[in-house]
């Protein structure tokens, strides 16, 4: 029998619980011979998988765990900090650390501290916001550091103890008894530490850490805008759902969109309605927040990359997928120098001026320039394999990887041939074409290249391309072929984002 049917049948029959306990039933039904013997060999895979992943999961930990001594140093450093935010703010304001150094899943190294500012409801959202940035900069003044006012719905006080080598994030925030009483986004997030230290046991805490350095090494942790990956929450509520990082993995390798997961549940939801809701095909409900799409900011590139490298670890499970070669190589001028030798690819970098503001607002207008340019090149015939902006200090950057191309002419794909007004208003408005022919049922010109090269063309990009918001092109020039030394990194970093799954 072909096993595919035996695979249908065992889900469809539900065989494989008894089967699981044969001893005390007699199988004489070749059917259940057969389906017994793929369910035997299905668990000793599982078992088998289980066991090597959780042997790589625990080497990998030896790596990335923090050691006791750093727990102890952060968390002397902790209550320091506690203690001078103390002294500033008044009685009935309640401080709580939150984050993943009070849930117990942060990296090595890794140890941020989240210090939240609780006001009361009496204080309304202007005052809280402006007495917690006052109260921070006072922190950071007694401290000894430095600080920085900080943007996401509003702004707070981003501390900095370089001396400790140590970040604070200081966030004033709503004390409510309920998400219904939230009043800013970030009110819920003690809900969040409470949640997860009422459900991950210790074991899944650690599997949490191995699940984040594992994103991290192929760049697809974290929520920011640049990267649209994946959050240290997301990451913990997965975990939480799946009960641990091997059948995360391996569910992860099958994933079906729509996908929408209910972590307070622990169940799969295939409601239509919560589809539309929230107007994703990847959902996970915040169990806090019913109204809250956890993976919302999860692109799509994101979460595909995500399966891929799952599969490969359920397939062969390897601790090479922790330890990725050439990653943030010091050599990076000589393997992006080889890259560019071995594709034969020619690069296009244009530079624009962007004002001091936070990567979290520069890049995705920068993102959006990138992909109008994109667009504008391939209207004019050319094609482009890599589309790569990356911000650089005071820099917005793009990165065109091409193959060579040199254009005398180029197709332009008219509308069909049954709309008649249309075929003719085309015709007529390329009278200098070539030629037309049809294909598919559509009309099509052929014409000569205005732009022969992609250097021409960017030349002559739409005036709506030179500037906008917040993205100054008018003074750029385009650098063919050449990557200016100080950019090199970067344009590696990026480049590898992209090829190396």
């Amino acid at each position: 029998m072909h096993s595919k049917v035996l695979h249908e049948m065992v889900f469809q029959r539900k065989y494989l619980l008894p089967l699981l306990h044969y001893e005390t039933y007699f199988i004489n039904d070749p059917y259940d011979v057969a389906i017994y013997t793929l369910c035997k060999h299905k668990l000793y895979m599982d078992k088998s998988f289980k066991a090597s992943a959780e042997r790589i999961f625990d080497r990998i930990l030896k790596d990335i765990k923090p050691s006791p001594a750093e727990v102890q140093d952060t968390t002397y450093r902790a209550n320091s900090l506690m203690d001078i935010m103390g002294k500033i703010v008044p009685k009935d304001v309640e401080l709580r650390i939150v984050g993943s150094i009070s849930r117990g899943t942060n990296l090595k190294g890794d140890a941020d501290i989240d210090i939240f500012m609780l006001f009361s409801k009496a204080y309304k959202k202007d005052r809280l916001v402006k007495l917690g940035l006052e109260y921070g900069k006072k922190a950071a003044r007694l401290a000894k550091g430095t600080c920085e006012i900080k943007y996401a719905e509003h702004p707070y006080i981003r501390l900095y103890l370089k001396s400790a080598g140590l970040k604070a994030d200081i966030v004033p925030a709503s004390k409510i008894a309920e998400i219904g009483e939230m009043a800013t986004t970030v009110d819920r997030t003690p809900f969040h530490t409470e949640f997860i230290n009422s459900n991950l046991s210790d074991r899944q805490r650690d599997e949490v850490r191995v699940l984040k350095y594992f994103l991290k090494v192929h760049h697809i942790y974290g929520a920011e805008v640049k990267t649209g990956g994946f959050s240290g929450y997301l990451c913990e509520l997965l975990i939480h759902q799946y009960g641990s990082l091997a059948k995360l993995l391996e569910s992860a390798s099958s994933f079906k969109q729509p996908l929408i997961l209910d972590p307070l549940f622990k169940k799969e939801i295939t409601d239509g309605e919560r589809q539309k809701k929230f107007a994703s095909n990847f959902v996970v409900v915040d169990p806090v927040d019913a109204n809250r799409n956890v993976a919302a900011g999860v692109s799509t590139e994101s979460l595909t990359r995500f399966m891929i490298i799952s599969r490969q670890f359920v397939s062969k499970p390897s601790i090479s997928l922790f330890y990725r070669e050439k990653f943030a190589s010091p050599q990076a001028h000589q393997l992006l120098s080889k890259f560019i030798k071995e594709s034969g690819l020619e690069t296009f970098i244009i530079t624009a001026t962007v004002p001091e503001k936070s990567e979290d607002v520069i890049f995705p207008q920068l993102r959006k320039v990138a992909g109008n340019i994109g667009d504008h090149l391939r209207k004019k015939g050319f094609d482009i394999y890599f589309n790569l902006p990356f911000v650089r200090g005071k820099s917005g950057i793009i990165l065109l990887m091409a193959p060579r191309q040199r254009l005398t002419s180029r197709v332009l794909k008219g509308p069909s041939v049954f709309v008649a007004d249309a075929s003719r208003h085309f015709a007529m408005g390329h009278q200098k074409a070539l030629g037309f022919f049809v294909s598919e049922s559509a009309i099509h010109a052929l014409e000569k290249a205005k732009h022969p090269t992609i250097v021409s063309a960017l030349e002559d990009l739409p005036a709506n391309m030179r500037f906008h918001k917040d993205i100054n092109l008018r003074k750029s020039k385009v650098i063919h072929n050449r990557i200016p030394k100080e950019m090199e990194f970067d344009a590696y970093c990026e480049l590898l984002k992209k090829i190396t799954i």
